[in-house]
């Protein structure tokens, strides 16, 4: 397997791929035919910059001395069984693109193959497992192996977050944050988050989770607050179910009850535990939580 910088592919491998600056990866020539064609990129480094007046400024954070090498991994899975020859890394949109050949008993040349899904997942290895730091899940199409770039391709982002205490005599007590945010990409390496109305609110007993209650909640409050985005796509951060979004991403499963989740809405997983200083999603989920345990603190001691 090698890996190098591609400016001019060759004619063959122009069938189907842009114009563009690519970083080439290209599969052992052996390799066995499959649905799914899977990478990691090693090395992830991530930085949440600020504007003070004209001029660009890191975010402030803790210093990470033992920081853990995080690492990016590319799941591609297609619709029929395929032999993968390289794979292209667009240096600046970061969208992936798989050239090979279909397995058909028909001779078929060489193309850039759509894959049916695509999940894009952000970890470090901790131990013997991975902790996921966010990820996200695509339908059909060339997906881009960035979560900045993925959420940034939405019209609005909102983290949402819900914390909730079992009250004897009340019931349970939810209180659920909602962040608005748009992001706006300044380097491959860099992101600035532009935030916009905080809303919060008190749901006692909610019925099934909590969380996805609070996030029906939030986008049912948003929409009837801005008719004007009912057909803009949303993405919605959180940081619950994330063994389920994918379903619910492609309305495979429902989000709540019987409800699958609206055309134009996109879910993205952070974990507010760590990747705070690097990763808007996780810095924003990190906020909801925040806000959330201290609007429940103030409602149980009745300083609402």
């Amino acid at each position: 397997m090698s890996t190098s910088f591609f400016n001019t592919p060759s004619p063959i491998d122009l069938i189907g791929l842009p114009n563009g600056k690519f970083l080439i990866h290209e599969f052992p020539k052996d390799m066995a035919a499959g649905e799914t064609v899977k990478i990691v990129l090693n090395g992830v480094n991530k930085k949440l910059i600020n504007f003070a007046g004209d001029k660009l400024q890191p975010d402030r954070h803790p210093k990470q001395p033992g920081k853990i090498v995080r690492h990016t991994e590319v799941s591609l899975r297609f619709p029929q069984k395929i032999r993968p020859i390289k794979l292209f890394l667009d240096m600046n949109s970061q969208i992936v693109f798989v050239f090979g050949r279909r397995v058909s008993p028909i001779l078929v040349r060489p193309e850039i193959l759509k894959p049916a899904e695509a999940h894009i997942i952000t970890y470090y290895k901790k131990q013997s497992r991975k902790k996921v730091l966010n990820a996200c899940f695509f339908g059909s199409g060339h997906p881009v192996a960035d979560m900045h770039r993925a959420m940034a391709k939405c019209e609005v982002l909102m983290a949402v977050d819900t914390n909730y205490r079992d009250v004897p005599g009340t019931g349970v007590v939810a209180a659920t944050t909602a962040i608005e945010a748009k992001i706006n990409i300044v380097t491959d390496e860099a992101c600035h988050l532009q935030s916009g109305p905080m809303r919060q609110k008190i749901t006692i007993d909610p019925p099934g989770n909590p969380e996805i209650f609070g996030i029906g909640n939030m986008l049912h409050h948003f929409f009837e607050t801005n008719p004007q985005l009912r057909d803009k796509s949303v993405g919605v951060i959180t940081d619950t179910e994330l063994d389920l979004i994918k379903g619910m991403n492609q309305r495979s499963i429902p989000f709540f009850e019987t409800m699958l989740l609206p055309d134009n809405i996109t879910l993205f997983y952070a974990t507010r535990d760590s990747g705070s200083a690097e990763f808007m999603a996780n810095k924003l989920i990190r906020m909801c939580d925040n806000a959330s345990k201290d609007y429940l603190e103030r409602y149980l001691n009745g300083g609402l």
